[in-house]
C-alpha cells in the first residue's frame, strides 16, 4: 500500500484546518470592529451613571480580550516539542519540502540537491511529511483554543455593548426624546 498519498491528504487537510482558524480569526475581527464603530457613534450620548461606568468598563475589557484572543488565533506561539517516540530520529539539517527549510538552502544548486536526495526515499519523505503534519498540528490546536477564546468573549463584548445600547435607548424613551445621531 501506498503511504504517501495518504499522509499528503492529512497534511492538506491540517492546512485546510490553519486557514479556516484564520478566516474565522478575522470574521470575528471584522464584526467586532463593525459593532465598534456603533459604540463609539452612540458613546457620547450614553449617561453617566453607575450601570454605564460599570458596562462600558465591561465592554472595553471583553473588547480588549477578545481581539487579543483573536489576533493571538491568527499568530500562535507554540512551543517546538521533540520526537517523544523516536528519541534516534533527529529532523534533516534542512528540509526542501517546507518554507523554512527551503529558506536554509544558500542558493538553487543546493536546494535542487537536497530535494533530489529527499525524494530518493520514500520512507524518509513521508518521516518529513509526518513531522509536518504533526508541526501544523500542534499550530492548530493552538489556533483553535484562541478562536473558541476570542469567540466567547466577542460575544461577551457584544451583549455588553447591546445591553448599553438597550439602556440609552430605554433611558431616553422614559425622558421623552430621542436625540439626533
Amino acid at each position: 500500500m501506498d503511504k504517501l498519498p495518504i499522509v499528503l491528504r492529512v497534511l492538506d487537510n491540517e492546512n485546510h484546518l490553519l486557514e479556516r482558524a484564520d478566516q474565522k480569526a478575522i470574521s470575528m475581527l471584522s464584526i467586532l470592529g463593525v459593532f465598534m464603530v456603533f459604540f463609539i457613534v452612540y458613546y457620547r450620548l450614553i449617561p453617566v451613571n453607575i450601570l454605564t461606568i460599570l458596562l462600558s468598563t465591561a465592554y472595553f475589557i471583553f473588547a480588549f480580550l477578545a481581539i487579543f484572543n483573536l489576533i493571538m488565533a491568527m499568530r500562535p506561539r507554540i512551543r517546538q516539542g521533540g520526537d517523544d517516540d523516536d528519541p534516534c530520529s533527529d529532523p534533516p539539517p534542512s528540509e526542501p519540502a517546507f518554507f523554512q527549510g527551503i529558506c536554509k538552502f544558500p542558493n538553487l544548486s543546493s536546494y535542487r540537491q537536497g530535494l533530489e536526495t529527499m525524494t530518493k526515499d520514500e520512507e524518509s519523505v513521508i518521516k518529513i511529511y509526518t513531522r509536518q503534519i504533526y508541526s501544523v498540528a500542534q499550530i492548530n490546536m493552538a489556533k483553535y483554543k484562541y478562536v473558541q477564546r476570542g469567540i466567547l468573549i466577542g460575544i461577551f463584548t457584544l451583549a455588553t455593548e447591546l445591553a448599553i445600547i438597550a439602556y440609552l435607548f430605554i433611558s431616553h424613551f422614559k425622558a421623552g426624546s430621542f436625540p439626533a445621531i
